[in-house]
């Protein structure tokens, strides 16, 4: 087993020198892209009453068919995103805690032309692992219903984070810059719609990345 392990590494990083050499892998006919993409996050709809804003990063690894036009890859990143506070007269400030989230994209790119500017349009889909604190939506929608004394009680509360799998789409546009076979760099931008699962609230951003590939 240890001995296949090796082999499988050892192809790995052959493979990788390889496309990095000759701009193919083998006789494939696809570029393989591997990219280190930080992001901002800006807040949407009802996520914005309980956070401010997010930033996170992901690794990409993206198979490219020129000839076609197309891409797929698959991504898996780290975002944490920044509690709102809130201060009533004579009670300490409650803040709410960071949300932390490890999402997991499978994707496919269509590329308009392959030249040094290669401008681009996809889709995702995520499987989404987060931790959130929804303790400011949920006292929100209950003053909201007329029931204002539960702003003071839901005020008071302390709330346990809501952790689990969000699923949801991730529509996108970049554009890709070549600097030669071997390194290149761009900017996308994207709409995470995710969606609502159990106790998990729905959850709409922005984001905006630029990257090294």
């Amino acid at each position: 087993m240890k001995k296949i392990i090796v082999v499988a590494i050892a192809c790995l990083f052959g493979l990788t020198a390889f496309t990095q050499d000759r701009h193919r892998v083998g006789d494939q006919p696809y570029d393989v892209f591997i990219s280190f993409r930080p992001t901002y996050y800006m807040l949407q709809d009802n996520f914005v009453d309980n956070y401010d804003w997010g930033a996170g990063g992901k690794v990409v690894a993206e198979w490219q068919y020129q000839e076609w036009k197309f891409s797929w890859g698959v991504s898996l990143g780290y975002n944490r995103y920044q509690p709102k506070s809130a201060k009533r007269p004579f009670i300490k400030t409650k803040q709410l805690a960071v949300a932390q989230e490890i999402p997991i994209v499978l994707f496919a790119n269509y590329y308009f032309f392959n030249h040094k500017v290669k401008p681009y349009v996809g889709i995702g889909v995520t499987a989404t692992w987060g931790k959130y604190d929804y303790s400011f939506s949920r006292m929100k929608n209950n003053y909201t219903n007329g029931l204002q004394s539960n702003w003071d009680y839901y005020f008071y509360q302390e709330f346990e984070m809501e952790s689990g799998f969000k699923f949801g789409v991730i529509p996108h546009l970049g554009l890709m810059f070549s600097l030669d076979h071997r390194n290149g760099f761009g900017f996308e931008i994207g709409m995470e719609r995710l969606f609502e699962n159990g106790r998990l609230e729905k959850q709409n951003t922005f984001s905006g990345t630029i990257y090294y590939t």
